[in-house]
């Protein structure tokens, strides 16, 4: 359960601060909670189902289509919320992988404690 807990913290400050940094990014302070509800569900149950389906590809890329994949996860959580936006795809891979170095930090931070 605290490790449920530290995960949902670390995205909800890593999602906030993912929109203040990019222009093609906003999401609504009211959104926030159910947004980062609604990415951890994809990022945990339709995330690993992708990256089985598409190992082929991901194989072939040499690891470089799971970047591909973990944006379209970040992209699809922000057209499920109203109140979040993500401009284009392009601006979701950028984002996702940002959003995966700041959480690491937070993570790291909030398990020291």
């Amino acid at each position: 359960m605290k490790k449920l807990a530290t995960t949902l913290v670390a995205n909800g400050i890593s999602l906030y601060l993912i929109g203040l940094l990019f222009p093609g990014i906003s999401i609504r302070l009211d959104s926030l909670l159910i947004l980062t509800l609604v990415f951890w569900f994809l990022n945990s149950i339709v995330g690993p189902i992708l990256k089985i389906l598409s190992l082929p590809i991901t194989i072939m890329t040499l690891g470089l289509f799971l970047f591909v994949i973990n944006g379209l996860v970040f992209f699809w959580a922000f057209k499920v919320v109203n109140g979040a936006e993500c401009s284009s795809l392009f601006v979701g891979i950028i984002a996702s992988i940002v959003l995966s170095v700041i959480n690491s930090v937070i993570t790291g931070v909030l398990k020291k404690k």
